[in-house]
């Protein structure tokens, strides 16, 4: 009997693993390829794949004989944004910050050791930036996640020093005592910036967003060319951001004492 759950709860998290390999730069994958990417067995991955097709979750396409995720995916993530006060509350209030500033402005939360993006806006001005919903990256080089690992608590902090800051670009802090010290002057100036730690050539700048207990549970940036992110621009668009967090805060039931 233990023997079948755990077998169950084995094809349970490698349905997970499958679900989750799908990317926007990937959104179709083969079973040889599953198979050779998450080391399960060719005979597994297509009978997993199987299952979720009986239930929409995936489906075959059938020019290129490959799975990409099915139409009860979008069911599932229709469900959980619309009954997302957050992304619901900021997403005016985003649209407002990235228009005034000119820049493309995100909603981030933290999973784990990584951001991922809730909603993004671009103003008319604003250069294209290779974002969009559901996007992973890194949080250790990012301002979205510096701001939120200063705000998580020593566990988890920990916890990303222990995995490894990675040299994501020639700028990206990888020293763990820098990185500590970096993670201080967030929580004491109220803003992060990563100018050229994720990607060169790119600046960001984060502030929070509380909730109605006041703990810090997301984080909204403004991305753009480094050229474009002059000291004086970095101080006006933390100032803007730092206001628009306390607005959708506000929103969410927090009111600053």
């Amino acid at each position: 009997m233990i023997q079948e759950q755990d077998k169950l709860l084995s094809s349970v998290k490698n349905a997970i693993k499958i679900l989750r390999t799908f990317k926007m730069d990937q959104p179709q994958k083969g079973v040889r390829e599953l198979a050779n990417e998450l080391k399960i067995g060719k005979s597994s991955v297509q009978r997993i794949l199987s299952t979720l097709a009986s239930e929409g979750l995936v489906q075959k396409n059938k020019e290129t004989n490959k799975y990409e995720l099915g139409l009860s995916v979008l069911e599932l993530s229709s469900i959980v944004l619309g009954n997302i006060n957050l992304h619901t509350e900021a997403h005016p209030i985003l649209t407002d910050l990235a228009n005034k500033c000119g820049e493309t402005a995100h909603l981030a939360i933290l999973d784990g050791n990584h951001v991922v993006y809730l909603d993004k806006v671009e103003s008319k001005t604003s250069n294209k930036v290779p974002s969009h919903l559901g996007l992973q990256n890194y949080a250790h080089c990012t301002s979205s996640g510096k701001l939120l690992l200063a705000h998580s608590g020593t566990h988890l902090i920990d916890l990303v020093i222990q995995n490894g800051l990675d040299a994501i670009t020639p700028k990206t802090i990888t020293d763990p005592d820098m990185f500590r010290q970096e993670l201080k002057t967030i929580l004491k100036q109220g803003f992060s910036v990563s100018i050229d730690g994720y990607t060169l050539g790119r600046t960001s700048v984060s502030a929070p967003v509380r909730d109605h207990t006041g703990s810090v549970i997301a984080a909204i940036n403004l991305v753009g060319p480094s050229s474009r992110f002059s000291k004086q621009r970095i101080q006006y668009f933390a100032g803007e951001l730092i206001r628009s967090g306390e607005l959708i805060s506000e929103r969410l039931g927090y009111w600053k004492r």
